[in-house]
């Protein structure tokens, strides 16, 4: 019932249709394209779209729709693993708060209220020139992805971490929690067994936006040269790197990633609309 319910929400289905293809094209880009997101041609520097180049070239000589696929595989990575990293602390979070209420509760949405409360992007931007710093091989891979990705998770719990704790605050005081209690199932079991299960509806949607809003954030941390570094090519960063040729006219250069970030996050927002129109219960037909 979900699935049909989800089908009739148009603009979910061609969302999907177009984040498909993005993801397609961004896992076998190696596949159909004859150039390496590295190759240059200094004879080849800023040609328009053609044949030969569907997308142009860059400053250097490199096709632009190679590096615009190979910088989807790491915006839309660093979307991935920041969102399941902050819906997995929102979750703990959320769970502990709702659940045991009491102190525990005011402790934790006064930490979730202080998070919420700082300035998004200047914290971005200063955890990002810290994380610099620290020599950690796994956050260094891929220009700094891994840190990005530990960024972002950090920073966006604090929706998913509201969200779960309304929803055991509703739940706990059902009868089925109070059956388990009655049994003597022990804490974590009616945490993650009985309660946990019954909020997943909620999350799957709130998780599936939030990945969207991680990708602008990488997007505007690479743009302002503080997320993902070059040569690594991210839609960021080749937006950074457009930014003078904009004058000079050479508009593809920044058109096609442009295109690329909208396309991904107005997809993702839609397939959310859907989702949550379809797993909603009061809205099956």
């Amino acid at each position: 019932m979900a699935w049909q319910q989800f089908r009739h929400h148009q603009m979910a289905m061609v969302g999907s249709i177009i984040l498909g293809l993005l993801i397609f094209g961004a896992i076998f880009v190696s596949v159909f394209s004859p150039y390496s997101p590295t190759d240059s041609s200094l004879r080849e520097r800023r040609e328009p779209p053609s044949i030969q180049h569907p997308m142009g070239t860059d400053t250097l000589g490199r096709d632009l729709m190679t590096r615009i696929f190979y910088g989807g595989r790491i915006s839309l990575s660093i979307g991935l693993g920041a969102t399941l990293l902050g819906v997995f602390i929102g979750i703990f979070i959320g769970s502990m708060a709702g659940y045991y209420g009491g102190k525990t509760d005011e402790i934790l949405m006064r930490l979730t209220d202080l998070f919420l409360s700082l300035p998004r992007i200047f914290l971005l931007i200063i955890m990002a020139i810290l994380l610099r710093q620290v020599e950690i091989p796994i956050l260094k891979a891929n220009g700094d992805m891994g840190g990005i990705i530990l960024i972002l998770g950090l920073l966006s719990w604090t929706s998913v971490a509201r969200l779960v704790r309304g929803q055991f605050l509703s739940l706990k005081e059902k009868e089925f929690v109070e059956s388990a209690r009655t049994i003597g199932a022990s804490h974590s079991r009616i945490i993650f067994k009985h309660i946990l299960p019954n909020t997943a509806t909620p999350i799957i949607v709130a998780a599936t936006l939030l990945v969207a809003r991680n990708i602008i954030s990488e997007s505007g941390l690479s743009f302002l040269g503080f997320g993902v570094q070059p040569p690594t090519p991210t839609w960021g960063n080749m937006l950074n790197a457009a930014q003078d040729e904009m004058r000079k006219g050479n508009w593809w250069m920044a058109f096609f990633p442009g295109l690329m970030i909208f396309l991904t996050v107005i997809s993702i927002n839609y397939i959310g609309d859907g989702l949550r129109d379809a797993l909603d219960p009061r809205k099956v037909k």
